[in-house]
C-alpha cells in the first residue's frame, strides 16, 4: 500500500469515527445531558464540587445541591441515579473522579442486598453513562459489570436511539426524568401521593450483603484518595427488609470509621402522608426540602467544607440558583393535591 493510500485511508476511518460521534450525540435522549450537563461544564479548577452526593433515586430526588448552596455555601452535584446498585455506584465514583475530585462523598445505602447480577437495573444506568464521554475507564466500567450483550449500547448509544427519527421530527421527546441543569444532578418529582405502607423498625440485618462490600471498597477509595465518606439513608416507605439492610449500615460504618446518618431516626423529618411522590420509595420537594435542609445543617455542625457563596469563582452559581427558584415556583410552589 503506497503511502497515498495509507493517508487515504487513515483520512477515511477518521471521517467514520467522527460521523459516528455525531450520530451518537444527535440519536441519543436528552436525559443524559440534562442531567449532567453542569458537571462537564464547571472548571475542576476554579470552581470544583467539594460533595458528591451518590447512590440510588432516593438521592436522585431527595437532595437538591442548589438548596445546600443558597442556605450553607456548598458546592455540591448530585450524581445518583435511578435504580444504581452500590456496586456500579463504585465505577460512578471512579468515572466521575475523572472530572472532579471532590472533599467528600455521601453516599446512600439503600440497595444494599443487590448485586451486579441484577439485570433489570442494566438500562437506568443510561442516565449516567450516556452523558460519560468514552475512555478506557468507562470502557472497563461497561465491560466489567454487564454481558457483552450490553456493551454496544452503552460504549456506542446510537445503537439503541437510531430509531427516533419520528420522535424527533415530531419534537415530542420523551424524558424519563424530570431534570434540568439549574438543579445541579437532581430530579423533582411532581406529584403527592400517601405512603401505601410504613412501619419504623430499628432491627439489623448483620448477614453479609454484596452492598457491605462495595461500600467497603468505595471506603477504600475515598480513603486512597483523601475523600470523606459519609453513609446516609434517605427516608422512604421501605418495607422492614430494606429497613433492616440499611439500619446494619451503623455496624458498618463503625467498622471503616466513618459517620452514618440514618434519616429514618430524626423525629418528624418526614411525613409518609405528604412528603412522597408515588406511596412507595421517592420524595416529592417538600420532602426533598426537608432531607436537604437536615444534611446541610449536619453538614455545617459536622465537617469543613467551604461557604463558597462569597467566592468570585462561584458568581455564576448565583445565576444558576435564580433559575433553580423559578424553576421551583414553577414546577412546585403551587402544589397541593393529595392523591387517596
Amino acid at each position: 500500500m503506497t503511502r497515498k493510500s495509507i493517508i487515504a485511508l487513515l483520512i477515511w476511518i477518521a471521517c467514520l469515527i467522527a460521523c459516528l460521534l455525531l450520530a451518537n450525540w444527535f440519536f441519543m435522549r436528552p436525559d443524559s445531558n440534562l442531567k449532567y450537563e453542569r458537571f462537564f461544564k464547571e472548571d475542576e479548577k476554579t470552581q470544583p464540587f467539594d460533595v458528591f452526593l451518590m447512590g440510588t433515586s432516593h438521592v436522585f430526588d431527595g437532595v437538591f445541591p442548589m438548596q445546600l448552596y443558597r442556605d450553607h455555601g456548598i458546592a455540591s452535584y448530585n450524581i445518583a441515579n435511578s435504580s444504581e446498585l452500590i456496586d456500579f455506584t463504585e465505577w460512578t465514583l471512579r468515572l466521575a473522579m475523572q472530572y472532579h475530585k471532590p472533599k467528600m462523598v455521601v453516599l446512600d445505602v439503600y440497595y444494599m442486598d443487590r448485586d451486579l447480577s441484577n439485570e433489570w437495573a442494566y438500562t437506568y444506568r443510561h442516565l449516567f453513562m450516556d452523558a460519560m464521554p468514552l475512555n478506557l475507564l468507562k470502557i472497563q466500567a461497561v465491560t466489567k459489570t454487564m454481558p457483552s450483550r450490553y456493551w454496544d449500547e452503552f460504549l456506542v448509544p446510537f445503537t439503541l436511539y437510531h430509531g427516533r427519527w419520528e420522535e424527533m421530527i415530531e419534537g415530542n421527546v420523551q424524558l424519563t426524568m424530570n431534570s434540568v441543569p439549574c438543579m445541579m444532578g437532581a430530579e423533582m418529582r411532581i406529584d403527592r401521593v400517601p405512603a401505601y405502607h410504613y412501619v419504623r423498625t430499628t432491627d439489623m440485618n448483620l448477614e453479609e450483603m454484596p452492598g457491605r462490600d462495595a461500600i467497603r471498597r468505595i471506603a477504600k477509595i475515598c480513603r486512597d484518595e483523601g475523600i470523606e465518606l459519609i453513609l446516609t439513608a434517605i427516608p422512604s416507605a421501605a418495607s422492614y427488609e430494606e429497613q433492616c439492610n440499611m439500619n446494619s449500615c451503623a455496624v458498618l460504618a463503625e467498622e471503616l470509621g466513618v459517620p452514618f446518618i440514618n434519616m429514618f431516626d430524626v423525629p418528624d423529618l418526614v411525613n409518609m402522608e405528604t412528603d412522597l411522590y408515588d406511596g412507595i420509595s421517592h420524595l416529592n420537594p417538600d420532602g426533598a426540602m426537608k432531607v436537604t435542609a437536615y444534611l446541610g445543617n449536619w453538614l455545617d455542625e459536622h465537617c469543613d467544607l467551604p461557604d463558597r457563596r462569597k467566592d468570585p469563582a462561584y458568581a455564576s452559581w448565583n445565576d444558576t440558583l435564580a433559575e433553580y427558584e423559578k424553576y421551583y415556583q414553577e414546577n412546585w410552589a403551587s402544589m397541593s393535591l393529595i392523591k387517596k
